[in-house]
């Protein structure tokens, strides 16, 4: 009997042992959780989390898994859609090159979803981590029609991640995997769309949903095509196994240091650098001229963008808001800064060009050359690859940092230092420490949950 790409993931998932993992996979499984959790603290406060939130705590029952920073207890399921939907909305979570989307966003919600059991083992929850990053990136990665549209593959993730806590077997595994590939989203390319600012995004919330509601319908005995993932219209089923077991593509996941799309960080941080290298006020650029790869270009990039989600996908905006506001209101960026008068004049100074020659370079790079005419004189620098890729990574305390910077005003910072050490806590502990600081309302008592004392628990 033919092996089935279903097959092989399926096997290799529920195989992978977590006392054989590399300390450095490890790490970086420590690290995706902790900026999966930091990115969710802002992204909660948006309309699009909050009504995924409403709709959440309507739909699914009350169960053990805790929606991060709220009151609210629901059937892991539902919790996991509130989270996802919160760590996704600012567009500030990780990614992965390759695969065109962002994993951490549905692949950490599931994980700490799942193993709402008080006896879970943290190792365990790396494991699946890893586990769900590995199949998800595989899948994105081997589909045929690139493009962005993280909900078509996350999905995937989520249900290995689920199914290995649940401990599904490798064969409801497999069909798991074959169901998603028939119930998840099948999202177009957003840059097909003139209505980026929509909350739907790329659908990463559903399809934690789609994923998780898999594994469940899998455990029951619900089956799928085993041949969906060797179906060659949509996947490669060569690329999605070429390597498998050879190395962890956790490894090759990027941080983000802006709540932008990643295609947009280049040429950021190419005006900050010539700002601050020219000392440039933003009084002086009269013109700035940004050559970049198709799909950068092909972002809606309106001047005075209507939402939220449509600054996300607008090089000009980030722009004038990162030269008027400053680097720190990408830090996030809030519905504060819409339609700010400042940023939206140096926008509407923004030129943003494809030029054809830089698209052999993406996905790999995701290069833009800025050029900045001013009184003094003109300007122009290049970067291909911004702060947070895995050939540079940021270390611990930069991702600490990004961490205090999303959580303050919102969390205590000793709550922020807390979950870290929970998060370092999970290869020798258990997860339960963990889940108690991100349940109830934020910084209310959650210290005493990793042994702090009482003396310490902030009492705002």
């Amino acid at each position: 009997m033919k092996e089935w790409v279903t097959t092989k993931l399926a096997n290799w998932a529920i195989g992978l042992r977590p006392d054989g993992l590399p300390a450095e996979v490890l790490a970086k499984a420590e690290d995706c959780i902790i900026d999966a959790i930091a990115s969710a603290i802002p992204g909660g406060d948006t309309e699009g989390a909050r009504r995924v939130h409403a709709v959440a705590k309507r739909t699914y029952q009350a169960g053990a898994a805790a929606v991060w920073f709220a009151a609210e207890r629901l059937h892991p399921t539902g919790a996991a859609f509130a989270n996802a939907a919160s760590a996704s909305m600012l567009d500030i979570d990780d990614g992965h090159r390759r695969a065109l989307g962002h994993p951490g966003a549905a692949v950490v919600p599931t994980a700490l979803a799942a193993a709402s059991k008080p006896d879970t083992r943290g190792i365990d929850v790396l494991a699946a981590v890893v586990a769900g990053y590995e199949a998800c990136i595989r899948i994105g990665m081997a589909e045929h029609r690139k493009a962005y549209h993280t909900g078509n593959w996350s999905g995937f993730g989520a249900a290995v991640t689920a199914g290995r806590l649940w401990g599904l077997s490798a064969d409801q595994l497999m069909h798991a995997l074959a169901v998603t590939a028939y119930h998840g989203p099948r999202v177009a390319d957003l840059t097909l769309s003139q209505d980026m600012g929509a909350n739907v995004k790329e659908s990463v919330p559903w399809s934690v949903v789609t994923g998780m509601m898999a594994a469940d319908l899998a455990a029951q005995g619900f089956s799928g095509c085993r041949d969906a993932l060797d179906i060659e219209e949509r996947f490669d089923p060569v690329a999605t196994l070429d390597g498998l077991g050879d190395g962890f593509l956790i490894l090759r996941t990027y941080f983000k240091r802006y709540s932008a799309c990643r295609w947009i960080h280049s040429a950021v941080e190419a005006l900050l650098a010539i700002m601050r290298e020219k000392n440039l006020s933003p009084e002086e650029i009269q013109e700035i001229r940004v050559e970049t790869f198709l799909q950068a270009a092909s972002l809606d990039n309106l001047a005075d963008p209507p939402t939220l989600e449509s600054a996300q996908y607008s090089v000009p905006y980030c722009l004038g808001v990162a030269a008027t506001l400053g680097e720190d209101a990408l830090m996030p960026l809030s519905a504060d800064s819409l339609h700010h008068s400042h940023a939206v004049d140096l926008a509407k100074k923004v030129t943003v060009s494809w030029v054809k020659k830089m698209d052999p370079k993406f996905p790999a790079q995701v290069p833009a050359r800025v050029f900045v005419n001013t009184v003094r004189g003109s300007f122009d620098t290049l970067v291909t690859l911004p702060w947070g890729e895995p050939d540079h990574p940021p270390d611990r305390a930069d991702l600490v940092a990004k961490f205090h910077r999303l959580a303050r005003g919102r969390i205590p910072e000793d709550q922020v230092l807390d979950i870290v050490t929970a998060v370092e806590g999970l290869r020798d502990g258990m997860v339960q420490p963990l889940l108690d600081l991100l349940s109830g309302p934020a910084g209310r008592g959650r210290l005493v949950a990793i042994g702090r004392s009482p003396s310490t628990v902030p009492t705002n």
